[in-house]
């Protein structure tokens, strides 16, 4: 099988050692130097994986989940403004992997001048139609101007790229200077991880597609160094050690609760499942 991954993509271009953690793809592959776990799927999977996204519907949130995201959402802004020291309104910011926008949304109603990009040409044409600007292509195609943001957002979308270290040195080149990049993806060094092992969510490429690259604040970290990016904040939440149907609903709900008691130890020790690293543009005015 044609592996998309021989050496680690985050620089390190250690050898890929066992991991011992058997999923849908095959066995997971671990970097000896910063952890990083690969996924053994050809380009062929992985290409048609990534199909699933392209789609009207797009990412954008049913009215039950929007409050939650909204919520969320607010907490990274305010992030984001403070580590810029600047207001909403003087703040131009670029969510990668937009889809129809739901960032875009949410940001440009706080008063940030939001745009987004996303390769996913039925979910970009939605996001237009809903008064949102959003460009069609992948980040590279687009060509922004040199220093043309204050922010970028990456929600959930580092996990699906081979060649994380070509799309950190673009987001790069269009920050400015001391621009803030915020990452959001899965926490390999997550309590729920450690715990869920080969059954951790995000290693799902049939219920997530196109997860192939798997991070810690440590391997972030170390991509991070190797693009110009230095971190400066990170944030992990939630802790999950069963799905709803594994369990009976009474003893699932009781473990929920439980669990819930581990959340602010996870954010703590950043052992939550998810996580957010914001890194800043190590580049002069």
């Amino acid at each position: 099988m044609n592996n998309l991954f021989k050496t680690c993509p985050n620089g390190c271009y250690s050898i890929l050692s066992s991991s011992k953690l058997i999923v849908a793809e095959g066995e997971l592959k671990e970097c000896s130097s910063c952890g990083q776990l690969l996924s053994s799927c050809n380009k062929e999977r992985y290409e048609k994986s990534n199909q699933d996204w392209n789609s009207e519907e797009g990412t954008w949130p049913s009215k039950k989940d929007y409050a939650r995201l909204l919520q969320r959402r607010k907490k990274d802004i305010n992030h984001i403004a403070r580590l810029l020291s600047k207001n909403n309104a003087d703040i131009r910011i670029l969510d990668v992997g937009s889809s129809n926008g739901s960032f875009v949304f949410i940001a440009k109603n706080l008063g940030l001048q939001a745009e987004g990009v996303d390769p996913s040409e039925k979910a970009v044409n939605d996001g237009i139609k809903r008064g949102l600007k959003i460009h069609f292509g992948f980040l590279n195609d687009v060509g922004f101007e040199d220093n043309s943001f204050d922010a970028i957002t990456l929600h959930e979308v580092i996990e699906h790229i081979s060649d994380p270290i070509a799309l950190l040195n673009e987001c790069a080149r269009i920050l400015r200077p001391n621009g803030i990049l915020l990452v959001g993806t899965g926490n390999t060094d997550s309590w729920t991880r450690q715990v869920r092992k080969n059954k951790w969510d995000f290693f799902d490429m049939n219920r997530h597609g196109g997860h192939i690259s798997f991070f810690s604040p440590k391997s972030l970290n170390q991509l991070a160094s190797q693009t110009g990016f230095s971190t400066v904040k990170v944030v992990t939440h939630f802790v999950k050690f069963y799905e709803k149907d594994e369990l009976p609903h009474i003893l699932y709900r009781t473990i929920k609760i439980l669990t819930e008691l581990l959340n602010l130890p996870a954010q703590l020790f950043n052992k939550g499942h998810q996580m957010e690293v914001y890194l800043r543009a190590n580049k002069q005015a």
